[in-house]
């Protein structure tokens, strides 16, 4: 009788235990592996009786461990999971890096000053061309002293601004200069990406 009373007793206090430990828990994404350990020791607390008499201590020790390391692994898995996303945002941030001290070098031999620089990746490692460059937008500005020479050695005539009321295209119909459209070639011929894919504004030409 007294084995009985504490066998009530033990799956009682697991449920109360259990409920505590479930509401505290809430909707914590560890919350499934906590509900599938609990439902194993309920089932050994249940069949407890029946292990004594069979002598299976042993054999569901050995269970119970098991399934305890694959929640561990599992755990672990999901934690090497953001590693390596960690890890894959920082070898984009640092070629994202080396492309731009790369165009900046290109844009100072036609005496261009970078002053804003982005590009854009196929960042989902589940699509094709992982890793390619899809887009590349640039700024920049040239020299105060260095203005492009398109006009074989006349000198540049300057032309007050003139106002104009109607403005509603102006930046969507911008025509791209002669040096725009020379280095967003050449850019596209050195990263191997579509023109289109490369938007180049210089200020001050």
């Amino acid at each position: 009788m007294g084995q009985l009373y504490q066998w009530v007793k033990n799956i009682v206090i697991y449920m109360i235990v259990n409920a505590i430990i479930t509401n505290l828990l809430g909707d914590s994404s560890y919350k499934k592996y906590v509900s599938m350990v609990s439902g194993l020791i309920l089932v050994l607390l249940v069949v407890s009786p029946l292990l004594d008499l069979l002598s299976m201590d042993d054999r569901f020790d050995f269970l119970f461990r098991s399934n305890n390391f694959a929640v561990e692994t599992a755990e672990f898995k999901n934690t090497l999971q953001r590693m390596e996303e960690n890890q894959r945002q920082a070898i984009f941030e640092e070629y994202e890096v080396k492309i731009e001290k790369q165009v900046r070098e290109s844009l100072q031999e036609d005496n261009i000053v970078l002053s804003n620089f982005n590009v854009e990746f196929q960042d989902d490692i589940d699509k094709s061309g992982f890793g390619e460059i899809l887009r590349i937008n640039i700024k920049g500005e040239y020299k105060a002293e260095d203005r492009p020479a398109f006009n074989n050695g006349v000198e540049p005539i300057t032309i007050d601004p003139i106002v104009i009321e109607f403005k509603e295209k102006e930046n969507s119909e911008k025509i791209p200069s002669p040096i725009e459209i020379n280095i967003k070639n050449k850019l596209s011929d050195f990263y191997n990406i579509k023109p289109d894919n490369i938007n180049i504004n210089i200020q001050g030409g």
